[in-house]
C-alpha cells in the first residue's frame, strides 16, 4: 500500500512525490488548468469582491445582492474578506486535487479531464467576466 509513497532509503524528503509532482506539471494541460484557474479565481475572489466593496462601502452606489456576503460586507472589510477565507481554502483543495487526480490518470482520461476543465474554466472566467463588468458600471454609472 506504501510501497512508492517512501523514498527507498526511508530518508525524509521536503516532497513525498518528487519525481511524480515534477512530471506532472511538466505536462502543458496540468499548466493550462493553473493559469485558466488563477484567471478564473482573480476574477471571482479579487476583483469582484475588492469592485463590490468600493461600490458599496465606499462610494454606496452599489449594493451586495448575496444575502450572507451583504451583512459581512456591512460588517466592514475585515469581515467581508474574512467571509471569503472558506472560498479559499476550497480553491486550494481543488487545484491540489485536480493535480492529484491528473497525476493518476491514463493519457486519455488526463485529456478527458483537460477538456471538460477548459470549458469549465472558460464558462466560469466569463462568468466572472460578467459580474466585475457589471460592478464597475454600477460604480462608474453611481458616482458619475
Amino acid at each position: 500500500m506504501l510501497q512508492g509513497l517512501i523514498p527507498p532509503d526511508s530518508a525524509m524528503v521536503v516532497s513525498v512525490f518528487p519525481d511524480a509532482w515534477s512530471k506532472t506539471f511538466a505536462d502543458y494541460r496540468l499548466q493550462r488548468f493553473w493559469i485558466a484557474g488563477l484567471v478564473a479565481i482573480f476574477l471571482h475572489a479579487v476583483a469582484d469582491p475588492l469592485v463590490t466593496y468600493f461600490a458599496v462601502n465606499v462610494y454606496g452606489v452599489g449594493i451586495e445582492t448575496n444575502p450572507w456576503l451583504s451583512g459581512y460586507l456591512q460588517q466592514g472589510w475585515q469581515s467581508f474578506l474574512l467571509a471569503h477565507i472558506p472560498l479559499y481554502l476550497m480553491i486550494f483543495a481543488f487545484f491540489i486535487s485536480f493535480s492529484w487526480l491528473f497525476s493518476l490518470g491514463s493519457e486519455s482520461e488526463k485529456q478527458q479531464i483537460y477538456t471538460l476543465s477548459m470549458v469549465l474554466w472558460l464558462l466560469i472566467t466569463l462568468w466572472g467576466i460578467f459580474i466585475v463588468v457589471n460592478n464597475i458600471w454600477v460604480l462608474l454609472t453611481g458616482i458619475a
